[in-house]
C-alpha cells in the first residue's frame, strides 16, 4: 500500500509527535508512507532522514505551489472547480479564508498523489488539514479518511462534506464521536478507534523514596490547566508536603505561569524544560525519576477539550499513576486504581491527590503497575494501528473493485477488516 499522511505539520513542530508512531507502524509493516504537512518546517523531533525525504513539504503558498495548483486545474479543471464549490459554499465565514488559502496547496498535492502512485491518503485532523486532503483526494480521485480529535471536531470545517467523501471518519473517543454525529448531518457514522502508544518492555524503575516527582508534558495552555496544578503545588508544600514538577512544552501562557510560580514561592519547585523532541519527553517519562505523571485538564473558554492525551498514556505505559481530570475522552483512559481522577479547575483536589500519592507508597506503585496493564490492554500502537491498516486496505480495495468491477483481485490488499467499535 502505498500510503499518504496529511497533517497540520508533522514530521516538523511540537504538537503532533503523536503521529509520528502511527507513521513508524505502518513502515514497519511494509507500508510505503509520504507524508505532507499543511505547513510546518521547524524540526523538534528526532526524524530518520528516511521520513524526512518522503516528506512533501512547500510553504502553503509559494511558486511551486502555485505552478502545481495550475497545471492541476488544466488536467482536471472540473474535479478542481467542484472541489472550489464545495469549499465556497460549506465553509462557514470565519473559516473560508482557511479553506481558500489551503485550495490551492490541496490541488498541487492531487498533482503530487497521482506523480507517486498514491493509493490511499489518512488525514489527521478534520480542519483545515482534511480540507487539503480532501481536495487532492478529489482531483486524483484516490480514496481518503480522516482522523478527527477534539478542538478540530469543534471548529465544524465542511464537516458534512468531508463525512460524504471519506471512506470513513475515524473519532478517537466517544466524546468526539458523538460531536462528529451531531455535525455529520446524516452523512456517514464515525468509527471510534482510540489512539495507541509504544510500550517499553518493562516498566521504569522505581523512584527512590523521599520528594515527590511529577512530570507533565503538555503546551502551556489554557486548556491543559497548568495555573491550578502551580496553587496545587503551592496548598501541598503549605501542609507540609513538598512536590517538584518538571514541566516540558511552551506556549502563550509560559511568561504568566512563571511569574505565578514566583508568586506562590514554589519557583524552586518547578523546572521549566521548553518545548523537547518526542523522543526526548518519553525518555525522561521513562526515566525513572518520576513518582507520577500529571495532566489537569480544564475546557477552555472557547470549548477546546481533551481527546485522549498521548502524554498521559505513555506516563501509564511506563508504569507512572496519573492525576488529571475528568475532562473531554480522559475518562475512558484513567480506570478506577490507574490514577486520581479531580474535576476541573479544582486545585485543591489535585493537591490532595499529590499529598495522597506522597503519603502511601505501597498504593502509589500498585496504581502505577494497573496503569501500564490498563495502556497494555487496551491503547497498544500496534494492535490499534493494524485495526486503522485493515480498514484503510478494505476499504480501498472496495473502492478499487467498485471503479474495475471486471477486474481480477487485486492481491496488494489485505481484505480482512477487524472489528472495531462503534
Amino acid at each position: 500500500m502505498k500510503l499518504l499522511y496529511v497533517t497540520r505539520e508533522a514530521p516538523y513542530g511540537d504538537n503532533e509527535g503523536f503521529v509520528l508512531p502511527e507513521i513508524d507502524s505502518h513502515i514497519q509493516a511494509g507500508w510505503d508512507v509520504f507524508i505532507c504537512p499543511l505547513d510546518g518546517h521547524r524540526l523538534v523531533h528526532h526524524i530518520d532522514q528516511k521520513v524526512l525525504d518522503r516528506t512533501l513539504n512547500r510553504h502553503l503558498i509559494s511558486p511551486s505551489i502555485c505552478a502545481g495548483a495550475i497545471l492541476q486545474f488544466i488536467r482536471t479543471p472540473l474535479r478542481a472547480l467542484d472541489t472550489l464549490w464545495k469549499v465556497l459554499t460549506g465553509s462557514r465565514i470565519d473559516l473560508l479564508p482557511r479553506n481558500l488559502a489551503a485550495w490551492p496547496k490541496g490541488l498541487w498535492l492531487g498533482r503530487q498523489v497521482h506523480r507517486l502512485g498514491i493509493q490511499h491518503i489518512h488525514i489527521h485532523w478534520i480542519a483545515v488539514p482534511a480540507t487539503m486532503g480532501f481536495i487532492a483526494a478529489t482531483v486524483a480521485k484516490v480514496p481518503f479518511s480522516i482522523t478527527a480529535h477534539r478542538y478540530d471536531i469543534a471548529q465544524g470545517n465542511m464537516i458534512p462534506i468531508k463525512f460524504k467523501g471519506a471512506s470513513f471518519v475515524r473519532a478517537i473517543d466517544e466524546g468526539g464521536a458523538s460531536e462528529l454525529v451531531a455535525q455529520a448531518e446524516r452523512n456517514g457514522s464515525p468509527i471510534i478507534l482510540r489512539m495507541g502508544v509504544d510500550i517499553p518492555s518493562q516498566p521504569a524503575p522505581l523512584p527512590p523514596e523521599g520528594a515527590l516527582r511529577g512530570i507533565i508534558g503538555a503546551r502551556l495552555t489554557e486548556k491543559k490547566g497548568y495555573s491550578y496544578l502551580l496553587e496545587a503545588v503551592a496548598l501541598a508544600k503549605q501542609k507540609g508536603v513538598s512536590v517538584s514538577i518538571d514541566a516540558f512544552g511552551d506556549g502563550p501562557l509560559e511568561n504568566e505561569l512563571r511569574r505565578q510560580a514566583i508568586q506562590t514561592g514554589i519557583n524552586d519547585l518547578i523546572t521549566w524544560h521548553g518545548s523537547v523532541g518526542h523522543e526526548t519527553l518519553l525518555g525522561r517519562v521513562r526515566s525513572g525519576d518520576y513518582h507520577f505523571g500529571v495532566l489537569p485538564s480544564v475546557t477552555a473558554k472557547d470549548g477546546d477539550k481533551e481527546g485522549i492525551p498521548v502524554f498521559l498514556m505513555e506516563a501509564m505505559a511506563a508504569g507512572l499513576p496519573v492525576i488529571t481530570t475528568a475532562n473531554g475522552g480522559i475518562r475512558e483512559l484513567v480506570e478506577p486504581g490507574t490514577g486520581i481522577l479531580v474535576e476541573e479547575r479544582d486545585s485543591e483536589a489535585i493537591s490532595a491527590a499529590i499529598i495522597q500519592l506522597a503519603q502511601n507508597p505501597v498504593e502509589r506503585q500498585a496504581m502505577g503497575r494497573a496503569a501500564r496493564e490498563r495502556i497494555i490492554t487496551a491503547f497498544s500502537i500496534e494492535a490499534r494501528m493494524n485495526e486503522l491498516r485493515s480498514l484503510i486496505s478494505g476499504r480501498a480495495l472496495a473502492e478499487a473493485i467498485s471503479r474495475n468491477p471486471a477486474s481480477e483481485p487485486i492481491q496488494d490488499f489485505e481484505t480482512s477488516v477487524v472489528g472495531v467499535k462503534l
